[in-house]
């Protein structure tokens, strides 16, 4: 009788353990099942999409008890950033294999992830100081070098400010101050433009201008002003992606021309001009003048000074610009 209820119990508690065992999978599943439904129908309001956090955040705990089978499809969930970091900086050798599974599109859309979304940065400077030592250790003869080199690239230039000062400490004091210089950082570190502040002697006499449009790509042009009166002139363009340098040339400008900007910036008052405006407006673009002039620095930054009704320092800020992109040979479109 003893032998038989010693069985008995067994066979429960085998029972037991079987089922436990197969919940978590059954959960994850679905979850599945309901994942491939919901991007299937690609429509967020739908019946199929009903779950879909719900799933996905059941995916993050399979994974994290150990199924490594689910991350193909959490990479199909690029808001994940701190799941990503998590992961990367856990079992960096496991994670780049998966992701170098993917096309190249969607690894760069991963490796946006791991940066803090794209629009984003990440919040944690140490994490990011973590995230950027894994890339830069793996390895030269590593298949996934060339991965963690692009992902390196792409977190480095989201986070740019995190590493990067171009501009004095309280520049912008709005409650938009930190997007502001995560935003500005960002894309004048993508440019290849190195900061102008502190002044340095390689930046005596300086002039930058970057136009930060939303529906076109970041440019910067930067006229150096030369012992003699002339100058040389910068500029460079990048693609609407963001990703790359589209165009970049250097040219010679003559002392006249380098004479006419600085008198059109001066009659803006801009060493005087407030560094930023009240007067802001959505899409459009961000116009950055900076100046460094025998050791002296300074920046204005406007929104579309050319598209409202502004103070004549503002519409002579706006001309000042405009006419460095002529110097450049880039004739600016549009009245923002």
């Amino acid at each position: 009788m003893r032998r038989i209820l010693v069985l008995i119990t067994l066979a429960i508690a085998a029972t037991a353990l079987s089922y436990a065992d197969s919940v978590p999978a059954t959960k994850r599943d679905k979850a599945l099942e309901g994942i491939h439904a919901c991007l299937h129908r690609n429509e967020v309001s739908s019946r199929e999409c009903k779950h879909l956090n719900q799933d996905v955040q059941t995916l993050v705990e399979a994974y994290r008890s150990g199924d490594k089978s689910v991350l193909p499809t959490l990479f199909r969930f690029t808001y994940l950033t701190d799941f990503y970091d998590e992961t990367l900086l856990s079992d960096p050798d496991g994670f780049l294999s998966a992701m170098n599974q993917l096309p190249a599109k969607d690894q760069r859309a991963v490796a946006a992830g791991i940066a803090g979304g794209g629009t984003f940065r990440l919040r944690d400077a140490e994490r990011f100081k973590a995230i950027r030592e894994v890339l830069g250790n793996v390895p030269e003869a590593s298949p996934t070098k060339a991965l963690a080199e692009v992902s390196l690239k792409i977190v480095e230039a989201t986070n740019a400010a995190l590493f990067v000062n171009y501009f004095p400490p309280r520049t912008f004091t709005s409650r938009a101050a930190n997007f502001q210089v995560a935003w500005y950082s960002s894309d004048m570190y993508r440019l290849g433009e190195i900061p102008l502040w502190p002044p340095s002697p390689d930046n005596e006499n300086t002039y930058r201008f970057t136009y930060l449009g939303a529906f076109t790509g970041p440019k910067a042009v930067t006229l150096t002003v030369l012992p003699d009166g002339g100058g040389q002139i910068r500029m460079s363009v990048l693609d609407e992606s963001r990703d790359r340098v589209k165009s970049e040339q250097t040219l010679t400008v003559p002392r006249d021309r380098v004479f006419e900007f600085l008198r059109r910036l001066d009659g803006a008052h801009f060493w005087e001009m407030a560094s930023e405006s009240q007067h802001r407006g959505f899409d459009g673009a961000e116009w950055i003048m900076e100046g460094v002039q025998e050791s002296r620095y300074h920046i204005a930054v406007r929104w579309c000074p050319d598209s409202y009704e502004h103070s004549p320092e503002d519409a002579t800020f706006a001309d000042a610009a405009r006419f460095l992109f002529q110097l450049a040979g880039y004739k600016h479109q549009g009245n923002c």
